[in-house]
């Protein structure tokens, strides 16, 4: 299973408040040492989460945004090993993983670029007198 810590979320590019938030309402695993340790993908789930909150400031969802894919690159790079597996069984393990992680990137992208216009919008609005703000 894919764990990461707090202070790991901190490693990727949050601040100690943004992997606070991040990981409030996750239950740990267990514990390593003195850190709680959590799922990847429920955290991954919880950026989500905390990126559709419009009450949340736009530099955090931006920054919680940059956390997600850092968490979803990381989650990426960390496989299981197909032992036992024939060669022909290991290409098309790797062959179902490669299209898993092309769709996570292009839902990611998407998402993305909604985003981007709809922040786009909400700044490009007129005034009453027509002048942009």
């Amino acid at each position: 299973m894919k764990t990461i810590t707090r202070k790991q979320l901190v490693d990727l590019g949050a601040s100690k408040y943004q992997a606070e938030l991040v990981t409030k309402s996750l239950t740990p695993l267990r514990k390593q040492g003195r850190a709680n340790v959590y799922d990847l993908f429920a955290a991954s789930d919880r950026c989500k989460e905390l990126i559709e909150n419009k009450r949340l400031k736009e530099a955090t969802r931006n920054a919680i945004q940059s956390l997600r894919w850092a968490i979803l690159s990381l989650a990426e790079q960390i496989q299981d090993a197909p032992f036992g597996m024939s060669g022909l069984e290991q290409l098309e393990y790797a062959d179902k993983l490669h299209h898993r992680a092309e769709d996570l990137f292009t839902q990611t992208k998407a998402k993305a670029q909604q985003m981007k216009k709809t922040s786009a919008k909400k700044t490009s609005t007129p005034t009453a007198k027509g002048t942009r703000k």
